[in-house]
């Protein structure tokens, strides 16, 4: 039986098109995978959210997207794609945010069991989020102390790589990982997480290297 996978990145964000992404992915009764751009397109609880995907070697492919045989597509950043686990094998079809909702061709049935992406990292940092002090407990603490409508910011490094796969997420749009300055947002600084230890050896025994962002040493 063939079988269906979601891929969503920030174009989907910056369309506004967050409602119509997660209408889609309940009529399609399939999990959506969201490059580490789209974070927060589900709440980070939400049993549709699947995980976010592009930070590591083998994100893609524990996400599942290399079994499936029918892969949409919707918003992506080619830079947030660094790997393509479903080359020659699922049909891919790219879908403009602004048409998610008006989308009815059929489509194979969904998976709606969470992938390793999600669940073998979650073996890993969940019991982190209890121990004070750690990368996971810090970017919860920042979650938590964000207003409803406020935006975090963290620049590319290892800093920014524990905000993008830790923090949890309740809104897109809330946590930008960019060197830029963004007016009006809560930057995490680098050296205010110099006493943390960011060593990510846990995660990438799960998942690989660091390879958003070109990579960190």
């Amino acid at each position: 039986m063939s079988s269906l996978g979601i891929l969503a990145g920030p174009g989907v964000v910056a369309a506004g098109c967050v409602d119509g992404l997660q209408r889609f992915a309940r009529r399609a009764g399939c999990g959506v995978v969201n490059t580490w751009g789209a974070k927060g397109v589900f709440r980070w609880d939400d049993p549709l959210h699947f995980g976010t995907a592009g930070l590591q070697a083998r994100d893609f492919e524990l996400a599942g997207l290399g079994e499936v045989d029918v892969l949409v597509t919707t918003g992506l950043d080619p830079a947030e794609v660094t790997s393509t686990p479903w080359d020659g094998r699922a049909e891919v079809v790219d879908v403009a945010p602004v048409d998610l909702d008006g989308f009815t061709a059929r489509l194979p049935p969904g998976a709606t069991e969470r992938p390793a992406l999600y669940t073998d990292l979650a073996a890993v940092v969940g019991p982190m989020y209890q121990q004070p002090g750690s990368p996971p407990a810090r970017a919860a603490a920042l979650a938590a102390a964000l207003p409803d409508d406020g935006v975090l910011v963290a620049a590319p490094g290892l800093v920014g790589f524990w905000i993008a796969r830790t923090f949890p997420t309740a809104r897109p749009g809330s946590v930008r990982i960019t060197a830029d300055a963004v007016p009006g947002a809560v930057q995490v600084h680098d050296a205010d997480w110099a006493d943390t230890d960011l060593d990510p050896r846990a995660l990438v025994a799960v998942a690989g290297p660091i390879v958003a962002w070109g990579g960190i040493d």
